[in-house]
């Protein structure tokens, strides 16, 4: 059993996929722990430097850089930026000297799990993709034990399958209050279209073109839509107010749980952490894998929800403003009802519980 004066670190950055498990999994420590010390590992080029400090834990820096495939400066530099990385986590965890480091994956895992090793710390790793990233494949032999999000991802890794970490707040919102905060009528049907904190392009284009169309469609529908912040920003997909009073352009989602709970169908990329929180809101997915995904691994996070019978894929390029309205158009054939089941049955919504139990 841990100590009540428990401190443990967690290595999470990058993206949101790679902070949000991390995130989920402090709550669950600090739920059981109240007087626990959970300290994030992270570096200042991702979006660690945002989110951890807002989910209200503290959190130490070091030098990391991503594997780049393609020759840049930012690629040829990441190993030397490792190396004094793997440096200042040596400093880190020998002054720190927690019980054990839990990383969740992105860049900053590989220095600091060397760094843990040379220590003599105990490591262990978590794995939201169907196809381990490179990074994370290395780093699974440093670490004492791997936890994965998805069975098929055993071809590919040796670990204890235990599902994708999800937060309490996505968890636990409730989908009356969510539905009259937004002010939907009890036979709306609404409709979240996502495309990351940065936006995907392809995604917001093909949804904006579309909606002359779906103006014309006599289905009660509401689209709620994050256009990212880069996206947000185009003066061109700026519209008249008032034109489409069924569509609702956002730069960012901040209560996302909230929009999860009230929805009835998602639009999305196919990142792993994504789906995870579509599946454990028993939410019906649409998804557009990013065809420049590494190892096409969101083509195969899609295929996992589509053989589970929770969701459709559909090519990027297939993604156009006919298909979105025709599939509007005839919703009722997607039987969203049986796939909010099938979604139910995919979620592992005590992944984070799972994953401590095991550290115990």
């Amino acid at each position: 059993m841990f100590p009540e004066n428990l401190k443990i670190v967690i290595v999470a950055g990058g993206t949101g996929g790679h902070i949000y498990p991390g995130i989920a999994l402090a709550e669950e420590l600090r739920a059981r722990w109240p007087k626990s010390q959970i300290i994030f590992i992270g570096s200042r080029e991702g979006l660690e430097k945002e989110l951890i400090p807002q989910a209200g834990f503290p959190i130490k820096y070091i030098w990391a850089r991503a594997l780049l495939r393609k020759l840049s400066y930012k690629a040829v530099s990441a190993p030397f930026i490792a190396f004094v990385g793997f440096w200042q986590a040596l400093y880190t965890l020998a002054t720190l000297r927690p019980k054990l480091v839990l990383t969740t994956g992105g860049y900053t895992s590989l220095p600091v799990l060397l760094a843990a090793r040379f220590l003599g710390i105990k490591t262990y790793m978590h794995e939201q993709n169907v196809l381990p990233g490179v990074t994370n494949r290395l780093a699974s032999r440093l670490t004492s034990q791997v936890f994965l999000s998805f069975a098929e991802s055993t071809k590919y890794m040796a670990g204890k399958v235990v599902g994708n970490p999800v937060r309490q707040a996505i968890l636990q919102a409730d989908r009356q209050s969510a539905r009259k905060n937004l002010g939907l009528q009890a036979d709306e049907l609404l409709i979240l279209i996502l495309g990351g904190s940065q936006g995907a392009r392809t995604i917001n284009q093909t949804v904006i073109q579309s909606l002359p169309a779906i103006g014309q469609l006599r289905a009660k529908f509401r689209l709620l839509h994050a256009l990212g912040h880069r996206d947000a920003a185009l003066s061109s997909w700026r519209l008249p107010a008032g034109k489409y009073p069924f569509y609702q352009p956002v730069e960012y989602l901040y209560n996302i749980a909230e929009a999860l709970a009230a929805a009835d169908l998602v639009v999305s990329r196919a990142g792993a952490t994504a789906i995870a929180e579509f599946a454990a809101r028993g939410l019906p997915m649409i998804l557009i894998p990013f065809p420049f995904s590494a190892e096409g691994h969101q083509d195969l996070n899609a295929d996992a929800v589509v053989a589970a019978g929770a969701g459709i894929k559909v090519a990027n390029v297939e993604f156009t403003p006919t298909f979105f309205v025709d599939l509007l158009k005839d919703i009722s054939k997607m039987n969203l009802d049986n796939m909010r089941l099938n979604c139910r049955a995919l979620a592992r919504p005590q992944a984070a519980r799972e994953i401590v139990d095991a550290l115990i």
